[in-house]
This record gives structure tokens, C-alpha cells and sequence, in this order.
């Protein structure tokens, strides 16, 4: 059955490390004759936007950078930003897809209802969508809950109760405060994009057919040409903390200075989070950048130290690079664990110096064995089969909505 035309809607997650995966995917349906339309946050819709894709942008609250849980108040807090950002695409896509109907429905996994609605209402099935670790009833989605000891949460906390009044109040004004006599079929979850190859999940033996580990996506197009390489005999290491992870410059100044001296070159990529005079006390051999591509550096990086964020990793090993990781977040610590107990390259947790990430730099750099699992994982990122492989599975749901229609 010829499944070209038809038609796809994304919602996706407002993070860039959630958004940034499915946009290579996005290309290659779009290539092959389908028509999708991107439910997304205003303040990614311009990037989306490049893809050629439909954007159906929709103003967003969810926080760039969520704060830390001491209190039942913060959690409170925390999973009322969830649950509001869980319904803030309603009103833009409700309307938007009431004539133009769907023959699938792809979601991050962390923005599920307003999808499964217009599925439901289209009487077609979903793909969810795993940035990280894939979960499941056995995996949590950070593979394992040890490192997330918090408050407990109180069901009935004011915060939460005023969130459920607010989405109660948005799906009256759309005649959804009654459950929906919505066509039967649709909704279902008919299939689970992983973006990272199976090999790095957790606990893999817990997932069957129905989780597909596509692996990095990758990035088309060529690389910036925004950043000079040194000789071939000048090793570099290159340090980000991410996006939204970036406010330390200390964790800067600490880098740059304990590698004075050591003849490598230090490449930090600080969103913006460093000031000039934290920049005028870097060593000679420290290249400071606001932004940079990556891809111009990582083919003659050494080692990557990053806060273990799952596209900084992917994108590490995908260049067959080892990773001093240093996660700046609670949830983070669970993924670097995972890169020590694999053998990519070693974690550092707790109190950090700069003279500590230094020693694990040079450390990793020569061991052989590391190496050697490196060029293994690469290998399976390779072989996962990434954005062609993902889109492969999408068409395989459109096939199954039009089959059943017919």
C-alpha cells in the first residue's frame, strides 16, 4: 500500500534536547512525500521552522531550566509545570486539526495528552518519542530511580489542585469537560522511537519489538566552519555543560586553569553563562565560545567532558570520543553512572575541582580499554539505523491507519 501523502503530526517536548532529534526525522518524511505539521512552543518554532515542516507554534510557560527539589513544595511545583505544559498545546491544536485530519500522531513522551486527543479524534494510532533511556511498566524513564531520593509528594498539594482546575477549565471551553465520544481506535500507542542505540539503554532485556532504538538522529548539513583545529599533535578536549545546565562559570575558571601547562587545548562552550572577566583569566591554551558547533570540533577532540546530557553523549561517542562526565543535575547522575559502568569514560559526582576533571581527562585519554568501548558504541550508533530507520517505523503506522480506514 502506497503510503506516501500522508499526513503526520509531531508534538513535541520544550527542550531543545527533546526537539532536536525528531528534526532529522521530520526531513527525511518530509523527502519522501509526506505532509507534517509540528505542534511546538513559540520559542522553537523558527527552528522547526527550517525543516520545511508545518509549525503550529503555541505559547509556553515550561521553565528553560527547572529548579531543584529540597521541599514537598518544589515537587509540588515541579509536576505542576509538567502537567500545565501537558495541556498547553490544546487550544492552538485542537481547532488546528479539527479539519485536517491525521494519520498519526508522533509525541515525545513527556507530551502525551494533547497528542492522544487528536489521535483519538482522528481514530489513529501514536508513536512515542524517548530523547534519553527508553521506560516502560519495569524502566523508569532514567533508567533507575537510586539517585532521585526527594520528598514525597502530597496528591492533594494546593499547587496541584490549582493546576487540575486550570486544565479543567480548558477542556470545558472546548467541550471536552465530558469524556469525548471520540471514534473507537484510535489513541493507541502503536509504537516507541528510542534516540539512543540499544546498547547504552538500560536494562534492554526489558523491551520488546514495540521499543526501537533508532539511536542519534544525527545532524544534516555541513559542519559551521567557525572553529580552527590546532596541529594533529595538540590533543583537545572540549568542555559543555549544555543549554540549560550552563550557569558555573566557576566550573569554568576551574577547568581552564589546572589545564595551564599541559599542552592540551581546552575548548569551552558556555551559552553565554561566562563573563569577560572570567574570559581574561583563562590560560593561553583556553578557547572560550558563547556557541560553537560541535561538529566542527568533535573530529579532532580527545575527550568531551559534558553534564552527561543524552545529545551531548550520543554526539560524543557517535565520533567514537570518550567523556569525563560531569552531571550538574539530579536526574543526570543516573546517565553518567551508566558511562563509567560501560566502560565510555568516567563520572565524576561529587565536589568537583577542576584539578579533578583535568586528572580523569588525562586518565581516559590513555587508557586503551575505554577506547576500545568507545569504538563499540559507535559502532552500535551506527548500526541503529537513526532517522531513515525512524521513519521507516512512521510509515509502517500510517500503513496500519490507512489499512484500517479502508
Amino acid at each position: 500500500m502506497d503510503v506516501s501523502g500522508g499526513h503526520v503530526a509531531f508534538f513535541g517536548f520544550p527542550g531543545f534536547g527533546h526537539i532536536r532529534p525528531t528534526l532529522p526525522v521530520v526531513r527525511e518524511l518530509l523527502s519522501r512525500g509526506h505532509d507534517v505539521t509540528y505542534v511546538v512552543a513559540e520559542r522553537f518554532a523558527g527552528v522547526v521552522a527550517e525543516t520545511g515542516a508545518r509549525v503550529v507554534p503555541y505559547p509556553s510557560a515550561f521553565p528553560e531550566s527547572m529548579p531543584d527539589v529540597h521541599t514537598a513544595d518544589d515537587l509540588a511545583a515541579v509536576l505542576a509545570h509538567y502537567l500545565d505544559e501537558a495541556y498547553a498545546p490544546l487550544a492552538t491544536a485542537w481547532p488546528e486539526f479539527a479539519d485536517r485530519p491525521v494519520d498519526l500522531v508522533v509525541e515525545d513522551v513527556l507530551s502525551t495528552d494533547v497528542g492522544g486527543l487528536v489521535a483519538r479524534r482522528a481514530g489513529c494510532g501514536v508513536v512515542r518519542l524517548f530523547a534519553g533511556f527508553g521506560g516502560n511498566d519495569e524502566v523508569p524513564l532514567n533508567g533507575s530511580e537510586t539517585e532521585l531520593e526527594g520528598p514525597p509528594l502530597d496528591p492533594a498539594h494546593p499547587a496541584l489542585a490549582a493546576c487540575g482546575e486550570r486544565v479543567t477549565a480548558l477542556l470545558g471551553k472546548l467541550g471536552l469537560d465530558a469524556p469525548p465520544d471520540f471514534p473507537p481506535g484510535g489513541g493507541e500507542v502503536v509504537a516507541n522511537l528510542v534516540f539512543v542505540p540499544r546498547a547504552f539503554q538500560f536494562r534492554p532485556e526489558c523491551f520488546g519489538d514495540d521499543f526501537v532504538f533508532v539511536g542519534p538522529t544525527g545532524d544534516d548539513g555541513a559542519a559551521a566552519d567557525s572553529w580552527a583545529a590546532p596541529g594533529a599533535d595538540v590533543p583537545v578536549v572540549l568542555v559543555s555543560l549544555g543549554t540549560s545546565s550552563n550557569s558555573n562559570p566557576g566550573f569554568f575558571t576551574a577547568c581552564g586553569q589546572a589545564f595551564a601547562g599541559t599542552g592540551w587545548r581546552v575548548v569551552m562552550t558556555t551559552a553565554g553563562h561566562v563573563g569577560d572577566d572570567v574570559a581574561a583569566a583563562m590560560p593561553d591554551n583556553v578557547e572560550l565560545h558563547s556557541w560553537l558547533d560541535h561538529r566542527a570540533v568533535l573530529p579532532h577532540t580527545d575527550v568531551v567532558v559534558c553534564q552527561a546530557g543524552t545529545g551531548s553523549l550520543m554526539d560524543a561517542f557517535g565520533h567514537g570520543v570518550p567523556v569525563v562526565a560531569v552531571p550538574q543535575r539530579p536526574e543526570a547522575r543516573v546517565t553518567a553512572r551508566q558511562v563509567e559502568r560501560l566502560g565510555l569514560g568516567r563520572a565524576l559526582l561529587d565536589d568537583v575541582t577542576g584539578d579533578d576533571v583535568r586528572d580523569a581527562v588525562l586518565a581516559v585519554a590513555a587508557d586503551a580499554a575505554v577506547a576500545a568501548e568507545v569504538a563499540r558504541m559507535r559502532a552500535a550508533i551506527k548500526a541503529s539505523g537513526g532517522a531513515k530507520r525512524a521513519a521507516d517505523v512512521l510509515e509502517r503506522a500510517v500503513r496500519a491507519t490507512h489499512g484500517e480506514r479502508a
